[in-house]
């Protein structure tokens, strides 16, 4: 990797750092912040969406932050990693998918102008959250029970079982 793209890439994680505080107070006032922990995470079963977002922050040495957990959650669900390039496909699934926050359109966008190269990858993550199911409207919270991959599967609208523990 050569010295400006790590300058760039030190740049943009700076941006977010620096924005993420205040976003969070200005934009995410009625968020309510979720009543869990990682310690009661840790307690979800195998493989389920709380169980697999304790997994995740212990493996990036990552806190739950409030207000914030949804953030965490599309990392988990879609296997975003936590690079810059990650962080931006998941941008541009999302704004596929329909969100619509002005920190989902600026990030997409700093990637467009900083980071041009991976146009083509931001294109495919748009569509795919395009012609996934829109999860916008879900309260995360209540599905940390839920089987990781099933969840998965209902949103990227592939074949499951029918006897799915969670009502369609």
């Amino acid at each position: 990797m050569s010295n400006l793209i790590k300058h760039r890439d030190r740049f943009i994680i700076f941006l977010v750092e620096k924005t993420k505080p205040v976003y969070g107070k200005f934009f995410k006032q009625k968020v309510i912040p979720w009543k869990t922990n990682l310690k009661r995470l840790a307690k979800y079963p195998q493989k389920s969406l709380g169980n697999d977002l304790y997994q995740f922050l212990k493996r990036e040495k990552l806190e739950l932050m409030p207000k914030f957990e949804d953030h965490d959650i599309m990392h988990v669900l879609f296997g975003y990693k936590t690079t810059v390039l990650g962080e931006l496909k998941m941008q541009f699934f999302l704004l596929g998918n329909g969100k619509k926050s002005l920190y989902c359109l600026i990030s997409a966008l700093i990637g467009c102008i900083m980071v041009p190269e991976y146009w083509s990858s931001y294109w495919r993550e748009f569509n795919a959250g395009k012609n996934s199911r829109n999860f916008s409207k879900w309260n995360f919270q209540f599905l940390l029970n839920e089987p990781t991959i099933l969840l998965r599967k209902f949103v990227y609208k592939e074949e499951f079982a029918k006897e799915a523990p969670f009502c369609l």
